[in-house]
């Protein structure tokens, strides 16, 4: 399982793979991956980010390249 990261750090390595965002329910910020805009992660905006949560972004982000949240 992995750490709790900070949400400018996992930002920061979206947007670096290429991967864009726009505005969900509250506090959730909705990443599209590069490819075809197939793949989707929904990720908390503010503060720390759940272990569960990023998880749930490798696993969706299938496309992009191993290791690419570390």
């Amino acid at each position: 399982m992995p750490k709790p990261m900070k949400y400018r750090d996992v930002a920061r390595a979206l947007k670096k793979q290429g991967c864009t965002s726009r505005p969900g329910k509250g506090d959730h910020e909705v990443w599209t991956c590069p490819c075809d805009q197939k793949h989707r992660a929904v990720v908390t905006k503010p503060g720390e980010i759940s272990p569960g949560v990023i998880g749930d972004a490798i696993k969706k982000m299938a496309c992009l390249p191993k290791g690419w949240l570390q």
